[in-house]
C-alpha cells in the first residue's frame, strides 16, 4: 500500500485525439506551473499534441494533477496527489512520530508504550482520512470534468 493513492485509466474516445485535445485547450488556461489562480476557464495546465499535464481550476482542484497521453482514439489518464499536498501530507504524517521522539528524549514518561498507540491513531487518520477521502472526493470531481470536457466514451480503471 502506498502513502499516496493514484488512479489509472485506460479511455476510449469517439472522436480521434485531437478534437478532444481542441476541447481541453479551449478550457485550460495554459501555464508551465501547476499552481491554483483565478480563471474562468475549468482547468490550468499544459496541453501538448498528444499529451496533457492539467489541475482544476475549483478551489480544491490542486489537490489532483491528471496527465494524460493518448494515440488516436485510445488513451490513459494518471491521476495523482500533487507534490505540494504530498510534502504537506507528509509532515502531518510525521508529527506523531515527532511528538513520541520528543516525549521520550525527556525522559518524564512512566510508560513509553502507552505512546504508541496514539501516534499510530494519528498516522491513520491522517492516511486514511485526509489523504484518502479527499483523494477519492476531488479526483472524482476533477475526472467527471474532464470526461465532459473531451467526451470520453469509454472509461477502465486500471489501477
Amino acid at each position: 500500500m502506498n502513502l499516496f493513492p493514484s488512479r489509472v485509466y485506460k479511455v476510449e474516445l469517439p472522436d480521434g485525439y485531437t478534437i478532444a485535445f481542441n476541447h481541453l485547450k479551449q478550457n485550460t488556461k495554459h501555464t508551465d506551473l501547476l499552481v491554483l489562480e483565478s480563471t474562468d476557464r475549468a482547468f490550468i495546465g499544459m496541453v501538448n499534441e498528444n499529451s496533457f499535464k492539467v489541475i482544476s481550476s475549483a478551489k480544491y482542484g490542486a489537490f489532483c494533477v491528471l496527465s494524460g497521453d493518448f494515440q488516436e482514439k485510445v488513451g490513459s489518464i494518471k491521476i495523482r496527489i500533487h507534490i505540494t499536498y504530498k510534502i504537506l501530507s507528509s509532515i502531518l504524517v510525521l508529527l506523531p512520530i515527532l511528538s513520541i521522539v520528543l516525549t521520550l528524549s525527556q525522559r518524564e514518561v512512566e510508560n513509553p508504550i502507552g505512546l504508541i498507540l496514539p501516534a499510530l491513531l494519528g498516522i491513520v487518520f491522517v492516511r486514511f482520512v485526509i489523504i484518502e477521502l479527499n483523494f477519492r472526493i476531488i479526483s472524482k470531481k476533477v475526472l467527471k470534468k474532464l470526461i465532459e470536457i473531451i467526451r470520453i466514451s469509454h472509461i477502465i480503471n486500471v489501477a
